[in-house]
């Protein structure tokens, strides 16, 4: 069917026949499936918090909207791999075709938005990880961590952020075509540090730089903390503790990226199916995470709680003949 061979910083298909690429198409079809797994899951969140918006308490409105924030940065970028996907079971059931044909600019537009939206999705889960330092730090203003104002206007810096940060990617032509798709070469040494760095450290740090300072002001603080204090705290330091581990998780799923590239420095291979394993990795860590956030997070169990049904106590009077 199909030989393989190592071109020096990218693995080449070469096609002897025009028939098409089986296991290629196989999990193509297989990462479409948890694309729109993730895809339908989201968009359910997000109704399910719009339809139950009425049950919300005042002071847990911030934090449904930081909750949609993560969720609508998923969603959208599940949409834009699954477009990516796409593009590649086309190019696989057809490999005859011209490449020149995926190879555009909207092909490296794609590569940049989509980490665009990665890098939005990491900045949502800091955003929640900031606003529950704050309602510990800041407990007798209340205005400042319960202002939707604020909180809309921390959502435009988290998206100028994650516009303007992976810009250099594209602006110096890291993202190079390959396989019917655009991306960060994983055999580029540079090019994998650079976008290392931007699209994972650069989100990844703010959140856990709040939770070590988070965890000093409590030991630097404790004993002026009244008991309602001190319950409070509690519970936003456990959920601050879980976005960590969850931002672990994703520093986790990211290692085969880094792996492959080192693999193919000592070894000078690389295997085909890697990149599927490397985007299946990013796709269900995120999967994993929306849903263990949705779970755990005690302002959102309310989703998944009956309404109350308070009846009054009935009172008889007394019978007269």
């Amino acid at each position: 069917m199909f030989t393989v061979t190592i071109n020096h910083s990218i693995t080449e298909y070469i096609v002897s026949s025009s028939y098409p690429l089986v296991p290629n198409i196989i999990l193509d079809f297989v990462a479409i499936a948890f694309c729109v797994i993730a895809i339908c899951k989201t968009c359910l969140f997000i109704v399910w918090i719009l339809l139950r918006r009425l049950l919300t308490k005042p002071e847990h409105k911030v934090l449904f909207l930081l909750s949609v924030n993560m969720y609508a940065s998923i969603l959208i970028f599940n949409c834009f791999c699954i477009d990516m996907f796409i593009s590649m079971v086309k190019g696989h059931f057809y490999p005859n075709v011209f490449q020149t044909e995926y190879d555009t600019l909207w092909c490296r537009l794609n590569a940049y938005l989509s980490n665009v939206l990665l890098i939005c999705s990491l900045y949502s889960t800091t955003f929640q990880a900031f606003h529950r330092c704050l309602r510990i730090i800041c407990y007798t203003s209340p205005a400042i961590y319960q202002n939707i104002n604020w909180c809309l206007i921390g959502i435009v810096i988290q998206v100028l952020l994650s516009l303007l940060q992976p810009l250099p990617l594209i602006l110096a032509n890291i993202y190079q075509y390959n396989d019917y798709h655009c991306q960060v070469q994983f055999t580029n040494w540079s090019g994998m540090i650079v976008a290392a760095a931007l699209v994972w450290i650069l989100p990844i740090s703010p959140t856990i730089a709040t939770y070590l300072y988070t965890i000093y002001f409590i030991r630097r603080n404790s004993l002026y903390f009244t008991h309602r204090q001190h319950t409070r705290i509690k519970r936003d330091m456990t959920v601050i503790r879980r976005i960590v581990w969850l931002i672990i998780f994703i520093v986790i799923f990211g290692i085969p990226a880094c792996s492959t590239t080192v693999v193919y420095y000592l070894f000078g291979y690389v295997s085909w199916w890697e990149n599927y394993v490397i985007w299946l990795t990013f796709i269900l860590s995120f999967i994993g995470v929306s849903t263990v956030q949705t779970f755990y997070s005690p302002h959102l169990r309310i989703l998944w709680s009956r309404p109350s049904r308070r009846v009054g106590p009935t009172i008889h009077g007394r019978y007269r003949s």
